[in-house]
């Protein structure tokens, strides 16, 4: 945990937090996917993703176990139950940028017009405990490891009461981080944040070295490059799956 980490909070209020504002210059806005039957029945959630392209997949990564599981995901933040706001952590900038949209998304919940505030990212991941005590408005703090339980956690967490006693909902599992060197999930069924003939695709992940300017090495990954032939895969697989265009442009990285 890194104690010197304090959240700065801006000075307006939150009655200038519009749903509109979430989706910032770094952010990437959530496309709408109907789902045709019971669609009244099904829990909406919203996401707001920031960073690099790595975070993006794990977001559309993410979105995708949630629809598999029973929501419809939404680019309205006023109509979602939840939204996910999936944090960049690397220099200043970007968490101070990450922590405004968590606030702006905190005001919509404060309005009423959403129910959770769920936190993801590479924020979540170095600074859990100072999110989790600092932001009492945050409903759950999602590390890595746990990324595979997101689906079953919001559902936890979407039916608790409103006012809920502090131990219960600490026994409910408020922080859920984990390791931050994790196994790679399966990235071709996903929901996708960017257009729909382009795709990103994780050739490597990680670092290994120790700059003294860069903190990526102690909160992401270690370093590991895909085989060739895996990486041949994994894009064939990708294009199965999202097959709507005859054209792609797929940025590997």
């Amino acid at each position: 945990m890194n104690r010197g980490f304090q959240i700065q909070r801006p000075l307006y209020g939150p009655e200038i937090c519009q749903a509109g504002h979430l989706l910032g210059r770094r952010s990437s806005k959530v496309s709408v996917q109907a789902h045709e039957t019971n669609q009244d029945a099904r829990q909406k959630v919203s996401m707001v993703s920031l960073g690099c392209p790595k975070n993006t997949v794990d977001g559309e990564v993410l979105l995708g176990d949630l629809y598999r599981s029973g929501f419809d995901v939404t680019d309205n933040h006023e109509e979602s139950d939840a939204i996910v706001v999936n944090t960049c952590g690397f220099v200043e900038d970007a968490k101070a940028d990450s922590i405004e949209n968590i606030i702006q998304a905190a005001a919509l919940k404060g309005n009423g017009k959403v129910k959770k505030v769920i936190v993801t990212g590479c924020l979540a991941q170095r600074y859990n405990d100072e999110l989790a005590e600092q932001m009492p408005e945050i409903d759950l703090v999602m590390g890595f490891e746990n990324y595979g339980n997101l689906s079953a956690s919001l559902k936890q967490v979407l039916g608790a009461p409103p006012e809920i006693d502090e131990i219960e909902y600490q026994n409910r599992g408020r922080v859920q981080v984990g390791e931050s060197t994790v196994g790679f999930r399966p990235e071709w069924d996903r929901f996708r944040l960017t257009p729909r003939h382009t795709a990103y695709l994780r050739v490597a992940e990680g670092c290994n070295h120790a700059c003294t300017f860069c903190a990526i090495p102690g909160f992401r990954y270690v370093y590991y490059m895909f085989k060739t032939v895996n990486v041949w895969l994994r894009c064939l697989l990708l294009l199965l799956h999202h097959h709507h265009h005859q054209h792609y442009t797929l940025f590997a990285w």
